[in-house]
């Protein structure tokens, strides 16, 4: 990117609208926005003028009505926003056109900027001028994505939060504390004939515990933060003809999914998405998991643990009109690989699923017709177990809440979550050096190698708020925005 250049690019979707919206940030936005925008009170003088001197008469944060000529002939009436540095979105002079919104209008206006002077701005350059220009830090930029792509509450908020500074001041305060460490901890190094101790140990250890634990908790908070932004991926798994398909049509009150009485009718995973109490979630309905000589029902089988390993919540379907409760041990001890299957297909697969770090909720379908007994139910209740008749679309709701209760929406505007995996790998970064760190004072190890650790550390938490950056970073993260911010 070439940051002198005047950038130019639809701030608005590629469709027909009432209005449509150009934006043009750069050291040349005014003189550009000059040669082809008349004012409506300069209307009348245009012709008997070489230009309308838009750009003598723009007041910064002023609204202009008036008309698009390229050369002598109409292309729209428009509305010019004139905002001028460094009181814009990206520090710069900045020119915004509501239009009509017609996509013909809308490449006219574009192709005629652009023969002026302007070029088009590329992904996120908006929002990376902002940045490099002091307007927002870069975990800031980044909420700015995040934000436009926020499909529910929850999501929304949490990018309101991080647009705001969410944790900036927790990590501003870790890194300035981390620099009076380092300084102190190399003004020892320059001294060390001396024999001089600036940090005493047991308080640079007790400092280094309190970086450790603020650290962890905030790395802790990712699979939650992370579920707001991105949405929970839910695996519905068990047997064939456990219901599963049916399970997933009355969850999407649609008939997405197959159902069949003949086993094995699920070949291939079938995704959708919903929102559900504030969180996005999205369904993944898989083959029944069984034993099979069927060369295309065993790849159905493996992409069913496919799915269950991209999954954080598993759905596992019984169906309680069949099923025991040794059957229903059976296959939870099956699906949490604590006994072989025979297959070879699944068997291979099962060894590469882990399940530790997902949560996995126990539905006992077809209640309506359960041969399970009121003890059994008892027990598989106490086990936090969901009862359910998903053709009926009886206990729908309560699978809603057993899948979303440890993410509580209304924490969003209560709590610090990281939710961007790369902040996630920066702030785990940060704390092996603190651990690293806290090891080498506990163990002696001389000032500059702890010293080399902080600053390890401190390095780490800039990279997120972009204190320290280089062009990759930049770039793969501007990368992800749309054209037009």
């Amino acid at each position: 990117m070439n940051l002198q250049d005047t950038i130019v690019a639809p701030a608005t979707g590629n469709v027909v609208s009432a209005i449509g919206v150009i934006r043009m940030s750069g050291q040349r936005a005014l003189d550009i926005a000059n040669e082809v925008f008349v004012p409506f009170n300069k209307r009348k003088m245009m012709f008997n003028n070489s230009q309308a001197m838009f750009k003598d008469i723009a007041k910064a944060n002023t609204l202009y009505f008036g008309t698009i000529y390229k050369e002598e002939k109409i292309v729209d009436e428009v509305v010019v926003s004139v905002f001028k540095a460094p009181h814009s979105f990206t520090g710069e002079d900045t020119i915004e056109i509501s239009h009509h919104g017609s996509l013909f209008i809308r490449q006219e206006i574009l192709q005629l900027l652009i023969d002026k002077g302007a070029r088009m701005a590329d992904k996120g350059e908006f929002s990376m001028r902002a940045f490099l220009n002091g307007k927002m830090n870069l975990s800031q930029a980044e909420a700015v994505a995040d934000l436009i792509q926020s499909g529910n509450v929850s999501s929304h908020d949490l990018a309101i939060n991080q647009l705001r500074g969410g944790y900036n001041e927790e990590l501003k305060a870790l890194r300035e504390k981390f620099l009076k460490i380092a300084s102190l901890l190399e003004l020892e190094i320059d001294f060390s004939e001396e024999h001089e101790v600036f940090v005493d140990r047991k308080d640079l250890i007790s400092q280094l515990d309190i970086a450790r634990q603020r650290l962890e908790m905030l790395v802790s908070t990712f699979s939650q933060g992370n579920a707001f932004r991105k949405g929970v991926p839910v695996a519905i798994a068990g047997k064939p003809n456990s219901g599963k398909s049916t399970l997933m049509n009355a969850i999407l009150k649609d008939n997405r999914s197959i159902v069949s009485a003949i086993e094995g009718t699920t070949r291939d995973t079938v995704e959708e998405t919903i929102n559900v109490n504030d969180i996005t979630v999205r369904f993944i309905d898989t083959a029944g998991i069984r034993q099979s000589d069927n060369e295309i029902e065993q790849e159905g089988i493996k992409r069913s643990f496919q799915a269950i390993q991209r999954a954080e919540v598993v759905l596992y379907l019984v169906d309680s009109s069949l099923d025991d409760m040794a059957s229903i041990d059976y296959q939870l001890k099956f699906l949490q690989q604590e006994i072989d299957c025979d297959s070879e297909t699944t068997n291979n697969e099962i060894e590469s699923i882990n399940l530790k770090d997902k949560k996995v909720i126990l539905v006992i379908n077809k209640e309506d017709i359960s041969n399970l007994s009121v003890k059994d139910k008892d027990t598989l209740k106490n086990k936090g177990a969901v009862f359910i008749s998903a053709k009926n679309s009886q206990g729908i709701e309560d699978i809603f809440d057993a899948i979303t209760k440890d993410f509580v929406a209304s924490d969003v505007n209560s709590k610090v979550f990281v939710s961007n995996i790369r902040h996630y790998n920066a702030l785990n970064n940060a704390l092996k050096e603190v651990i690293e760190a806290r090891r080498a004072a506990l163990d002696g190890i001389s000032s500059d190698l702890i010293s080399e650790n902080i600053r390890g550390a401190m390095h780490h938490i800039g990279t997120i708020t972009g204190e320290i950056t280089d062009t990759d970073i930049l770039n793969n993260i501007f990368d992800k925005f749309c054209i037009g911010k």
